[in-house]
């Protein structure tokens, strides 16, 4: 005897409805996020990524739908540049909490606990070796 299946069935895209990725495009083509796609196909957050997992289709469907949102959050902020009305703090915060985006890093090599800093005897093997090799 077979036990039966414990849990909720997982998610397929049968559980989808009909135009399932034209939903999806059309959205993303707006700049849609996940969040709100997921809302307009009538699914969680764990059958979201289910679906991601289990359904190859989705999976590449989710994929470019990440590019038409960045497309169309990059020309919202294009179009900024040439006097549209819009407010690039949020445009920002937006590419850079969704699409990694980040200001320019400083890097500072000095290390808190000293060990890249140099030492005292590391000095002075300097000074010798340029004592010994100065021009006479």
């Amino acid at each position: 005897m077979m036990a039966n299946p414990v849990g909720r069935p997982r998610t397929t895209t049968s559980d989808l409805p009909d135009d399932w990725e034209n939903i999806m495009r059309e959205a993303a083509q707006e700049g849609a996020s996940d969040v709100e796609v997921r809302c307009l196909l009538g699914i969680g957050e764990s059958g979201w990524y289910t679906l991601i997992e289990d359904d190859e289709q989705f999976c590449r469907t989710v994929k470019e739908c990440k590019s038409l949102c960045q497309v169309w959050w990059e020309r919202t902020g294009r179009k900024m540049t040439m006097g549209a009305d819009g407010n690039a703090t949020v445009w920002i915060f937006n590419m850079k909490n969704r699409f990694g985006w980040h200001d320019k890093q400083q890097v500072d090599n000095i290390s808190s606990d000293g060990s890249m800093s140099p030492k005292e005897s590391s000095a002075a093997v300097l000074d010798a070796l340029k004592r010994k090799h100065a021009p006479q």
